[in-house]
């Protein structure tokens, strides 16, 4: 808890000095910040991370890192995220405007993002169906109306994705809609910056802190929480959302959670030194490979002909994740039943 609260005292501080010196607000989209405190506030950024890790990343009271009934479904994603991200390192240092050719609506990416939320759809409510007769209460709510509530928030994202039809059928939005950023029949572009703030965080909260944070021995109230908690090796695979930044990587939030997620790696990269070669490699992977493709997002992301191509891939790789999760959900409700 001290550690916490020292990196939290930290945090506040740094985005109260960034307000009422530079005038910068939170949420506030840029070109990289070469200034002096440009330069202080990452460093600043990476102490509040190295402290947050160190409390809540506890392997000797945490679960077994791999789990041999899904490591290999855990592994393969581990595998395929990464090189989704390697993908984009690559083009942003040999061709940088052929993402955006690629991420805008209707192109390849964007429809990609709305297939692999239909799939992640599918593995929920299968999930859903399988664990049906699971009497167990989580947090007081019946063990179904969890399943629901994860069912419901991928469906409501996935709607807002495809503002509601409107990408799929091309109808105009109305004047109920006349505040919208880009003129679509959604919610999260009246407010864009908070809601992808919102959206991102909760990912890189959900699928990569909760899964190394959760104990393996927690209060009997949690214990049923726990069979909605991924394994730790998880986390591995969801390490990639927590990079590709270049419009947001002034913003105080997203740096923390960036080298949060560069300091997990290398900790659970040194976790997998005794694991078979497959899950030792893909540990080090990853964990050069999130670190050295920022280096390149921060230096040669100027060159993308419009900045938020990779907010774009982080939401496919998100959508990515959760299908995983679904698939994960899905494989420990058949094994239980």
């Amino acid at each position: 808890m001290g550690m916490i609260t020292a990196a939290g005292t930290i945090i506040v501080s740094l985005i109260a000095y960034d307000f009422a010196i530079n005038d910068r607000d939170l949420l506030a989209k840029d070109r990289v910040d070469w200034t002096m405190f440009g330069l202080i506030r990452p460093f600043v950024a990476l102490v509040s991370a190295c402290l947050l890790v160190a409390a809540l990343f506890q392997p000797a009271i945490g679960r077994p890192l791999l789990d041999e009934g899904q490591a290999p479904l855990l592994l393969g994603a581990a595998y395929l995220i990464a090189g989704a991200l390697l993908i984009t390192a690559t083009a942003v240092a040999v061709m940088p405007t052929i993402l955006n050719e690629t991420v805008r609506e209707g192109q390849v990416l964007s429809i990609l993002t709305e297939v692999v939320f239909i799939g992640a759809l599918a593995a929920l409510g299968a999930a859903a169906w399988r664990g049906r007769r699971n009497r167990a209460r989580v947090l007081g709510l019946p063990c179904w109306a969890v399943h629901a509530a994860l069912f419901l928030v991928t469906l409501l994202i996935l709607m807002e994705e495809m503002s509601w039809g409107q990408h799929w059928i091309g109808w105009t939005a109305g004047p109920m809609f006349a505040g919208n950023v880009q003129n679509e029949t959604n919610l999260h572009n009246f407010a864009t910056y908070r809601f992808e703030a919102v959206y991102y965080s909760a990912a890189f909260l959900l699928f990569v802190v909760l899964p190394v944070a959760w104990p393996s021995h927690v209060a009997a109230w949690l214990r049923p929480v726990g069979q909605f908690v991924p394994p730790r090796l998880f986390a591995l695979a969801a390490l990639p959302l927590a990079g590709l930044l270049y419009e947001e990587w002034n913003i105080v939030p997203y740096q923390i959670w960036f080298f949060m997620g560069v300091v997990i790696a290398f900790r659970l990269a040194a976790e997998l030194r005794q694991a078979p070669a497959a899950y030792r490699a893909s540990g080090l992977a990853v964990a050069v490979l999130l670190p050295a493709s920022q280096l390149l997002f921060i230096f040669g992301g100027h060159r993308m002909a419009d900045g938020y191509e990779l907010s774009e891939i982080r939401e496919f790789l998100i959508a990515c994740v959760i299908l995983l999760y679904g698939c994960w959900l899905l494989r420990r409700q058949t094994e239980a039943a």
